[in-house]
């Protein structure tokens, strides 16, 4: 809120002797945006302008000076630029609970948006500090892989401790605290640094946590600042023999030599009362020209605070800002969008789901709100095999934003899980890797399209290497789903035996009746359909068939086509009249078989619905 003056203030003291009460005025915030970032303030269009024109020059250093995210896309980032501390506090209130620290920043991301918040008025001389060591992440993960974790956080603290003034650009300024750390701690052996992964206690133990950054930092440091860069080529062998295949210990031997030589040398440097730093001439500002400005209203800025709270997992504080948005301005997509990625981080697909078809419904052309609806629509197993909305909406995607990467990546496997268009599915799925080559969860797609392809061994490796590169548990798991997956479907092909004891992962379980049936159970029944309570029986021929994450199938019966659906996970009844071919698999050997299905209907749709049994009436097709 602008500051009145002293004038305004008395004559508004005397009004208040002769007026009712009035309630407070809410305070005003203003949105930023330039061509990279997203700022929201509530500290006024002038220093809202600075922040954005500020952190544009941030970008282009980084850019300058990190090779890798110079022709690259770099993703938007949405910044609350508060004024003080208690702004902070209302954004991030558990930090300021008794015995916690209280930060003047935090960066994060949450489903392909990045937030940030920085308290304007902090002590210190850069307020942005505490979000430059994750930004440089942002800029750098998606593109880096199997990249190690000393060398990832050891320059993301390297580039953190930056500074633009009106002529020069600095990084790699000393930070007194990790000095201090490593003054005051023995040094953690090269090897064991060397060695140190996602899961390891130096990486997610708070009393190690400190001496693994600390000496991170300072080794990258040495290699890159001291006796004035005289070392860089040594991490530049030890990072080339990484990508030629070579182990740590062989990477390391071959560039760094002996490694107690290294730790000596090294413990000397961090006892340096002076360093080095990369210097380099200030990038030039962005002009005014290249600011959108405008007040935000109330909705809106409830939907940007649930948005981020969202993002950070904070739920309890999402979802009334985003029910109060939605109130206020029931036309804003934008509340709508950020209602349901709240609404899928807590697992309610079915609301995530109709709030983003809301979202879409008020902003059809949304690139992130399309991708999300029909990742939405995915999950939940709600798309039949020919739904022709989320190709479309897709293409859109990608056509509106070719450099964001998720919209190839869930075509693929679309593509892929109907095995109609295989070679379009590579296609997508690889040029999903190829911009950002660090994600996990685009490799894995790119292992399950090669799955499709029956390319098991191409499909193995790439599955193993996400699984090595996988910062996240999840991730990780999913990465051994799917090799799982593609081994048991590689034997289950070569195999000669029954399809039950070889089912693969993730597919429906065949349940070999036996050929004792009366001949009564192994005809079709007449007529097509039948109902049993709430579960109806047709029969008819199997037209589509997909089964990654879950089944869905088509069969066609006299009275047209039914979708049909299990749940991901899910294990559904399978029988049969007669014993199964030799390498039958029921998830590519179902089209065109005869076959009676009993399912349960969804609401208002009775040719659509879950898939409850699915009994084979012959092998010939």
């Amino acid at each position: 809120m602008a500051r009145t003056n002293r004038i305004a203030a008395l004559a508004c003291g005397i009004a208040l002797l002769c007026a009712p009460a009035l309630p407070a005025k809410e305070q005003s915030w203003v949105e930023v945006r330039s061509p990279h970032f997203i700022v929201i303030s509530n500290a006024g269009e002038k220093q809202a302008r600075e922040t954005a024109i500020h952190l544009e020059q941030v970008r282009t250093f980084f850019r300058q000076v990190i090779t890798v995210a110079q022709n690259a896309p770099s993703p938007t980032i949405i910044v609350f630029a508060v004024k003080d501390e208690n702004s902070l506090r209302d954004l991030l209130p558990e930090y300021w609970a008794k015995g916690h620290g209280h930060p003047a920043g935090i960066f994060l991301g949450g489903f392909y948006q990045f937030y940030a918040a920085v308290e304007l008025d902090a002590p210190g001389g850069n307020p942005y500090l505490p979000i430059y060591h994750e930004y440089y992440h942002s800029l750098t993960v998606p593109y880096m892989p199997n990249l190690p974790v000393w060398i990832a956080e050891g320059f993301a603290e390297f580039f953190g401790n930056s500074e633009i003034d009106d002529k020069k650009a600095y990084a790699g300024q000393p930070d007194p605290g990790l000095i201090q750390v490593l003054q005051q701690n023995r040094m953690i052996p090269l090897d064991v640094l060397f060695s140190v992964d996602h899961s390891s206690p130096y990486y997610n133990e708070q009393n190690k946590m400190s001496e693994f950054y600390a000496e991170s930092w300072a080794l990258v440091h040495y290699f890159m600042m001291g006796d004035n860069g005289a070392h860089r080529q040594m991490l530049a062998t030890y990072l080339d023999a990484l990508d030629h295949g070579a182990t740590q210990q062989e990477a390391s031997a071959k560039a760094f030599g002996d490694l107690h030589r290294l730790e000596a040398t090294l413990q000397s440097y961090a006892q340096n009362d002076r360093f080095y730093q990369l210097v380099s001439v200030a990038p030039p500002k962005i002009s005014d020209a290249d600011l959108q400005v405008r007040t935000l209203s109330e909705a809106e800025v409830d939907a940007e605070k649930g948005g981020f709270e969202a993002a950070r997992g904070a739920i309890q504080q999402a979802d009334p800002l985003l029910q109060d948005a939605v109130r206020l301005d029931p036309n804003l997509a934008l509340a709508r969008r950020n209602l349901a990625l709240a609404n899928m981080f807590q697992g309610k697909l079915p609301e995530a789901l109709d709030a983003a078809s809301q979202a879409v419904a008020l902003d059809p052309k949304n690139t992130l709100t399309l991708y999300i609806r029909d990742y939405l629509t995915l999950q939940r197993g709600a798309a039949s095999a020919r739904d022709p909305k989320i190709e479309a909406d897709l293409r859109q995607c990608i056509a509106q934003s070719p450099d964001f990467a998720p919209p190839y990546a869930l075509l693929g496997f679309y593509l892929a899980s109907d095995e109609e268009n295989l070679p379009e599915a590579f296609t997508l799925a690889q040029k999903a890797v190829t911009l950002e080559p660090g994600t996990t969860a685009f490799q894995i797609t790119l292992a399950q399209v090669l799955m499709r392809m029956r390319r098991y061994d191409d499909a193995r490796m790439v599955a193993s290497r996400a699984r090595a590169s996988a910062l996240d548990p999840q991730d990780r798991a999913h990465a051994d789903q799917v090799i799982a997956m593609i081994e048991r479907m590689q034997s289950f092909e070569s195999s000669d035996r029954p399809a039950e004891s070889a089912a693969p992962e993730n597919m429906p379980e065949l349940h070999h009746r036996g050929e004792q049936q009366s001949s009564q159970e192994s005809q079709p029944s007449a007529p097509d359909t039948a109902t049993r309570g709430n579960t109806r029986e047709v029969t008819g021929v199997v037209t589509k068939i997909s089964c990654d994450p879950a089944m869905r199938l088509q069969v066609t019966a006299s009275d047209g086509a039914y979708d049909l659906y299990t749940l991901p996970g899910e294990q559904t009844r399978f029988e049969a009249t007669s014993q199964p071919p030799s390498g039958f698999n029921p998830c590519s050997s179902l089209k065109g078989l005869h076959v009676t299905v009993q399912y349960d209907p969804d609401a208002g749709k009775s040719q659509k619905g879950k898939l409850v049994i699915l009994k084979i009436l012959g092998w010939s097709q």
